[in-house]
């Protein structure tokens, strides 16, 4: 899925991608001003109305709003309507998961920029504590609130670039929420049979590579965000395979293009896995917890390095590149 790309100066700051995803969005979807002309809203209105239930909505009510280019409908109050998207994130059915829930988040707040900052931030409490919500659980559906919770929260991150709006208390409970993600989730399903996404490495990925590039975040804060990565990868209980290391690459991307960005901070992660391969090949047998450590951690930093080779050869450190790279060359 690729929706809105935003250009400010020469950075795509919207640029999520969900790889091998069966639903495709569509080429037209989150073009901004698609409704602006009053003439089509008129005929959209007209013939296909939208009609709001009182209370909480049902399934028809949030296709509705897909279908018609995620126009609000009348009477509707926005800063409720995504108060109840929220809860979305729960929902097993992945239409209304993800391509009704996520995808109206999108339009209504990154493209629309219909919520106010005091919306935006009850939005940003609802989520929060549902990030960690039953965590530690593996196996089940609860991991669907806590994934998407950190997407949707991913669109008020990307927004908070473009117009601030957390405050500095608000971010760091962003940050030390989506760290605690990657340092205590056990499930780490890809793609469910019939539910779709879970995710969630992917999505606090993408949480992170937008706080990674917000100028509230510090020196120490990059060093937590690399080791919380590193943490995960070292981890898991078999290597990504639905697209997972290409997203934290990306996250560790966004701390590269920082103006304060210290390549030392990788220094510790490339030692130890250095350190990690070379005992993996001492004795006669493979360890395979230690093999997929080395593995999932090779493959993120190798999709790390090509997305640096797609880079102008003068944007990041050429030490910080040979490094990388060295670690790689000895790791492969």
């Amino acid at each position: 899925m690729v929706f809105e790309q935003v250009i400010e100066g020469k950075e795509q700051l919207f640029d999520i991608v969900r790889q091998n995803k069966p639903e495709s969005f569509g080429p037209a979807l989150l073009k901004p001003n698609r409704l602006r002309n009053c003439t089509i809203l008129i005929v959209v209105l007209l013939h296909a109305p939208i009609v709001a239930a009182s209370g909480s909505h049902d399934a028809g009510f949030w296709k509705a709003i897909r279908e018609h280019n995620f126009a609000v409908p009348e009477h509707e109050s926005v800063g409720a309507l995504v108060l109840e998207i929220a809860d979305l994130a729960a929902e097993t059915d992945p239409v209304l998961r993800d391509n009704c829930g996520y995808e109206i988040l999108a339009a209504w707040i990154y493209r629309d920029n219909l919520l106010s900052r005091d919306q935006l931030e009850a939005l940003r409490r609802k989520l929060l504590p549902v990030m960690i919500s039953h965590i530690g659980e593996s196996e089940t559906d609860t991991v669907f609130q806590r994934s998407f919770s950190a997407l949707y929260m991913s669109i008020l991150a990307a927004q908070d670039l473009r117009k601030p709006f957390l405050s500095a208390v608000a971010f760091k409970e962003v940050l030390d929420t989506a760290l605690r993600c990657y340092a205590d989730e056990k499930d780490l399903r890809g793609y469910v049979p019939k539910k779709g996404w879970a995710h969630a490495t992917a999505h606090v990925a993408d949480l992170l590579k937008f706080l990674g590039r917000n100028p509230r975040l510090s020196a120490e804060h990059q060093k937590k965000i690399v080791a919380a990565i590193a943490q995960r990868c070292q981890t898991v209980s078999s290597v990504f395979v639905w697209g997972e290391d290409a997203r934290i690459a990306a996250a560790l991307l966004s701390l590269m293009h920082r103006k304060d960005f210290d390549a030392s901070i990788f220094d510790g992660w490339f030692k130890s896995l250095v350190a990690e391969y070379k005992e993996l090949w001492k004795g006669p047998d493979i360890d395979n917890a230690v093999y997929i450590s080395v593995r999932t951690q090779a493959n993120v930093l190798s999709h790390l390095a090509a997305k640096i080779a797609a880079q102008k050869a003068n944007e990041l450190p050429k030490p910080f590149r040979d490094a990388l790279n060295a670690t790689i060359s000895q790791i492969d």
